[in-house]
């Protein structure tokens, strides 16, 4: 099958991204963990998120106050809350607005892998308790989950599709999506579960499904919480910014538990 212009163009971007990648790493015998993030994210997410998402780093906070660890790649809607504090892509954001956080990994051995899955546990488990929200419904608001690497052969769980997929139904609950560039994604979505895409080296299609599959979930997260939000009045500032006593009393018990 023909590939459109638009199918060129992406695996064009991704491919420039590794390319400078390999460049910047020959200067620097080994590029950063934070200097990978930034070139992904300049690169490859700016180039396909639509206005009204964000993208930055840092800590996520819910409505009682109890912060998240610091996360690499936090991407927000601008249309539910800002970040209360931003300064140079670093920043403090409410827990309603954050759709999506990727760990950035240097290698994506199997004890990183497993590094992420328990950060993503902790955030979706602990900042996004219920008990914690003045939503009804604070599960819609719990974000997706990923994780990508950039060098080395990855998780040695992951290079078999049968091995793997019953390795990370094991193992993997909290996060969604993974990506070693240049060899494999895994995706769990639908009712399949886990499934795997190697790379061909000329489309890169392995990093272009983990990117397209999850800016697609994004979208639709961020409709239903617009929904949930629509549904009634909420003091969706107040409750962060006033010392307001009715909320210190709500959260209040949980939190010197």
């Amino acid at each position: 099958m023909k590939r459109t212009l638009i199918q060129k163009h992406s695996s064009a971007i991704i491919r420039g991204l590794f390319e400078r990648i390999n460049a910047l790493s020959d200067l620097n015998h080994k590029l950063t963990k934070g200097e990978l993030r930034e070139l992904f994210v300049t690169n490859i997410l700016e180039s396909f998120l639509t206005d009204q998402f964000d993208i930055g780093s840092g800590i996520i906070i819910n409505q009682s106050g109890l912060q998240s660890n610091q996360t690499d790649i936090i991407i927000y809607d601008n249309r539910i809350l800002p970040p209360f504090i931003k300064e140079q892509h670093i920043g403090v954001y409410p827990a309603e607005s954050v759709i999506a956080t990727i760990e950035v990994k240097s290698n994506l051995t199997n004890h990183e892998l497993l590094k992420a899955e328990e950060a993503a546990r902790k955030l979706k488990n602990e900042i996004y308790d219920q008990e914690y929200s003045i939503y009804d419904d604070f599960e819609l608001f719990k974000p997706l989950c990923a994780v990508i690497g950039f060098y080395g052969s990855g998780s040695k769980h992951l290079s078999d599709a049968t091995n793997g997929r019953l390795w990370l139904k094991q193992n993997i609950r909290s996060i969604f999506a993974i990506c070693l560039t240049n060899k494999y994604s895994w995706l769990n979505v639908g009712t399949k579960g886990w499934s795997k895409e190697d790379s061909d080296k000329i489309t890169h299609e392995e990093t272009k499904r983990f990117i397209a599959v999850l800016l697609d979930n994004i979208r639709t997260s961020s409709l239903k919480r617009m929904k949930q939000l629509e549904k009634q009045h909420k003091d969706w500032l107040t409750v962060y910014i006033r010392d307001h006593e009715g909320y210190k009393q709500h959260f209040g018990k949980k939190n010197t538990a």
